[in-house]
């Protein structure tokens, strides 16, 4: 059972975006972003966030020394003002260098995390650890297929690692 919630946590972590909508929270609502640096590369579709960035969103926070936005270039709704405005939906985010995803319910980490509304799942990977409450999953690259309901954790190279702690109500008692 400490197993699969577990690795329920880590699809929780599936609301790091959703399809069409830079989204960190299921929760929704503003987006509130900090970084040293942005900027806007119209051609490309892109808006790129440098230096120290922390994008919160609900009760969910992104920490990441770099954020890539990738817009799919395709316009939806009305027009609208700010940074990225016009590019269309979000195709691909991408958080490099002490990536770090927190919500109430869990804690994840790795040296890069990607978020690919294409086929909706996001990957993190280099050094990746997962945890809820007490619990925690270490490997290289974690998948988590979104609409699949499905999570992987890889070990690469080397092989994974878990933590389990059982609830203390059921243990002994």
């Amino acid at each position: 059972m400490a197993i699969l919630k577990l690795f329920g946590a880590a699809l929780a972590l599936s609301s790091l975006a959703a399809p069409a909508m830079a989204q960190i929270s299921s929760e929704g609502g503003p987006i509130y972003i900090d970084s040293e640096r942005t900027e806007s590369l119209e051609r490309e579709r892109k808006v790129l966030l440098i230096g120290n960035v922390d994008i919160q969103q609900g009760t969910a926070r992104l920490r990441a020394d770099t954020v890539t936005i990738i817009f799919s270039g395709k316009a939806e709704g009305g027009e609208s003002s700010g940074v990225g405005s016009g590019f269309g939906s979000i195709e691909t985010m991408v958080a490099e260098g002490n990536v770090f995803y927190v919500t109430p319910e869990l804690k994840a980490k790795g040296d890069r995390g990607v978020y690919d509304a294409a086929v909706d799942t996001i990957t993190m990977t280099g050094h990746v650890a997962l945890m809820r409450d007490r619990d925690v999953a270490e490997g290289q690259t974690l998948k988590m297929e979104v609409g699949r309901r499905r999570t992987t954790l890889d070990g690469g190279a080397g092989r994974t690692r878990m933590v389990i702690e059982p609830d203390q109500k059921t243990a002994g008692n």
